[in-house]
């Protein structure tokens, strides 16, 4: 995450997920921004002309208006933060990952250093977040890139690392990851990148219930990856379909799910496990799961603490 980009467009889509998933929960949310310095290189969080389209407007009035309070200000997470936009006893971890700044050169001392920072900085979120039933991560880009396979470099702030997860998500109910799509042929489609860091996220942090996945596709496609409890997965499947079936879902295209014993749940024989929500589901139909038709459940109250 970088400051630039609060409220635009990302943010709607990351908030309405949150604000559903959270809606009537005691659950504490922690959120770690893995806050990164601004950039200027490029025009990226500047989609904000949302905010004034009708079809965004529809689906959540609310949130579109105190996002346009955020964009109309000073741009920043702290605003993000002050907005009121989740549960008041939301805990956010905006220390920022900047350290590179500091230690520039990629001399062994300056290394050392960054690693010593990166720690500290991961220490210091688990400790924040520690007493949170469910947590949020929003890394820049999102999960850790073969060009940059080592925490120590320079660009590793803009990313979350397998071994730091496994730390953050430690006996967490539900942990939601932010990855953003690779719009690049050489990295395949979104449905096989998707596959890809589940099975990783599978390997790597193994999450004794399932790993749900979905595309959130307006202007630059991001995935967010939701990894359950075994005791939350049933309520988390009702909560991702009630989503999907909500005016919110017309802006989620893909769905995915892993089960915990590597076998996807698939009855229709498709090993892909992905599938096209119907645009998505307005008006409460049902949304095909694997070729499975399956009405949505609506819960009024503590959808996640049953």
């Amino acid at each position: 995450m970088q400051d630039r980009y609060a409220g635009d467009v990302g943010d709607f889509g990351k908030f309405s997920l949150l604000r559903f998933l959270l809606d009537n929960s005691k659950h504490n949310l922690g959120v770690i921004w893995y806050l990164f310095p601004d950039e200027s290189h490029n025009d990226d969080g500047g989609h904000i002309d949302y905010l004034t389209k009708s079809d965004f407007l529809a689906c959540d009035r609310n949130l579109c208006e105190m996002l346009s309070k955020v964009v109309c200000g000073t741009r920043s997470v702290a605003a993000l933060e002050k907005a009121g936009l989740l549960t008041g006893n939301t805990v956010y971890f905006s220390e920022r990952l900047d350290f590179h700044l500091k230690y520039i050169s990629q001399t062994n001392k300056d290394r050392e250093a960054r690693d010593v920072k990166r720690r500290e900085w991961l220490n210091q979120a688990v400790r924040k977040t520690e007493k949170c039933k469910t947590i949020f991560l929003d890394p820049d880009n999102g999960l850790q890139i073969s060009s940059c396979k080592n925490i120590n470099q320079l660009k590793s702030g803009k990313f979350t690392y397998y071994s730091e997860i496994a730390e953050l998500t430690k006996d967490k109910a539900i942990s939601i990851i932010y990855h953003h799509l690779n719009r690049h042929k050489n990295h395949g489609t979104h449905e096989n990148q998707i596959q890809t860091r589940a099975a990783e996220l599978r390997k790597f942090i193994n999450p004794t219930g399932a790993i749900f996945a979905l595309r959130y596709w307006p202007y630059s496609p991001r995935a967010y990856f939701i990894l359950a409890a075994k005791s939350k997965e049933n309520k988390v499947k009702e909560i991702i379909g009630n989503f999907l079936s909500s005016s919110s879902g017309k802006f989620w295209d893909l769905y995915y799910e892993e089960k915990a014993s590597n076998t996807r749940l698939d009855p229709t024989g498709d090993k892909t496990g992905l599938v096209l929500p119907q645009a998505g589901c307005p008006g409460g139909s049902a949304i095909s799961f694997y070729g499975q038709m399956i009405n949505p459940i609506v819960y009024s109250q503590g959808t996640l603490d049953a």
